[in-house]
């Protein structure tokens, strides 16, 4: 995975390019990438965003820019949104909501890009957010 600090208005760039940046570089490296790109949002502000971009893979790498990190295991809460990246975060709010009525959180939550953007029209994209619960 790779971490960065950026702006907001950078996310959707941040993503798109670190994600595929990230997967040339692991596949080059020998990597099995078994999942979809994810990105975990360790802090969210209106000026500063400290983003995760990472794959799933089935085992350890070592590249000096790639740091390994360790996702959820256990119960998460698990809603997908269908449609444009531009609404993720109206899901967000609803998952938020029935975790804080149903569950205790004891992660950061992540999104799951399930479709290629380069194949699917936005419109048909399916993002899951899945957020660690207790």
């Amino acid at each position: 995975m790779q971490r960065r600090v950026i702006h907001p208005h950078d996310i959707g760039m941040t993503i798109g390019l670190g994600a595929q940046q990230l997967r040339e570089q692991l596949i080059a490296a020998g990597a099995y990438v078994v999942g979809a790109p994810y990105a975990r949002y360790h802090s969210f502000a209106k000026d500063e965003t400290d983003i995760e971009v990472g794959f799933e893979v089935a085992a350890p790498v070592d590249l000096p820019e790639v740091r390994m990190s360790a996702l959820s295991a256990g119960r998460e809460a698990v809603l997908t949104h269908h449609g444009p990246y531009m609404h993720i975060p109206e899901t967000f709010v609803a998952l938020e909501a029935w975790v804080a009525d149903n569950a205790v959180s004891r992660g950061v939550p992540r999104e799951v890009y399930l479709s290629d953007p380069n194949e699917i029209p936005m419109a048909e994209r399916r993002t899951e957010i899945v957020w660690p619960i207790e």
